[in-house]
């Protein structure tokens, strides 16, 4: 591997140990975070948010099926979060969002990520393939971190063994991560991820975010043999447009559209992922709803 002081956003590697039964996936997030993050999420689900992006991003990256994924948090009725979710498609973009429960419009920032999801917190995991049905798994949320509740639906749900590390910077609105995961049916591969796993724990928070990619991979793993597969470039892009609002409102009851309509000043819609807002000006209303009364 070579060593590098350039930091390349944005993108996902995957890579192996040839002496090890692993592999991984290591990824680096910032304009992608910054397209993700609402200006009024509270700093606690802008931690959420970018972790539960960088978890969902490597998990989807491990798919050859041409998959998309949608990794959901769902906190308990008393709890602050009421859901987290990121929907990763084949090309690796994505979207997501997050809402609170009713009464906890503020949020202090001191709040760790139990207190945040609850005790009867869940960790949902659904994917769409190409062809065939879809399938999910649901498991309670184990842990204090999105990537201790990642550890646990794999141990729970009779995946492979994984280990995960996501760092993020609510701030900076920054996150990196990164994946381990056994290469099924090869003799030691237990052993190894726990090897690796302890390699990857001496790594801290202000490595993960100032290193680029390649120089964690140096860092952790120097003594090991490591083959690094090209980058793969990751964006966020969201789901919203005009057209998608307006049929939205087609949806709706004649009697509500109406109301909306005859306001002289319009409406507006804002998206829950990206938070675009769209205007509809009275005539486009008044035009809608004549469309949908004929």
């Amino acid at each position: 591997m070579e060593n590098t002081n350039t930091i390349k956003h944005d993108e996902i590697i995957r890579f192996l140990f040839d002496n090890h039964g692993v592999r991984g996936e290591i990824i680096n997030l910032k304009k992608s975070c910054e397209d993700l993050i609402h200006k009024d999420y509270p700093k606690a689900i802008k931690s959420i948010m970018m972790e539960l992006g960088a978890a969902a991003l490597m998990f989807a990256a491990t798919l050859k099926d041409g998959s998309e994924v949608m990794l959901q948090i769902q906190g308990d009725k008393n709890a602050p979060l009421k859901y987290a979710l990121v929907n990763v498609r084949e090309d690796m973009t994505f979207y997501g969002s997050a809402k609170l429960n009713e009464g906890f419009n503020e949020l202090d920032d001191s709040l760790n990520f139990k207190e945040l999801v609850g005790e009867k917190g869940i960790l949902a995991l659904s994917v769409f393939p190409v062809e065939g049905q879809k399938w999910q798994g649901i498991v309670a949320l184990e842990g204090n971190s999105v990537a201790d509740a990642l550890e646990g639906y794999f141990k729970n749900s009779q995946q492979l063994p994984s280990r995960f590390i996501i760092f993020s910077d609510a701030d900076k609105l920054a996150c990196q991560g990164l994946m381990l995961q056994i290469i099924p049916n090869i003799d030691g591969n237990n052993d190894s991820l726990e090897h690796l796993a302890i390699l990857s724990g001496t790594l801290s928070k202000e490595e993960s975010l100032g290193l680029s990619n390649e120089e964690i991979l140096n860092r952790l793993f120097a003594y090991e043999q490591v083959r690094v597969f090209p980058a793969k470039k990751i964006s966020f892009r969201c789901i919203c447009s005009s057209e998608r609002c307006l049929k939205a409102l087609a949806s709706l009851k004649r009697e509500a559209l109406k109301e909306i309509a005859d306001d002289p000043n319009g409406t507006e819609m804002t998206c829950q992922h990206c938070g675009k807002t769209y205007h509809f000006s009275h005539e486009e209303l008044q035009s809608l709803l004549c469309k949908v009364s004929q």
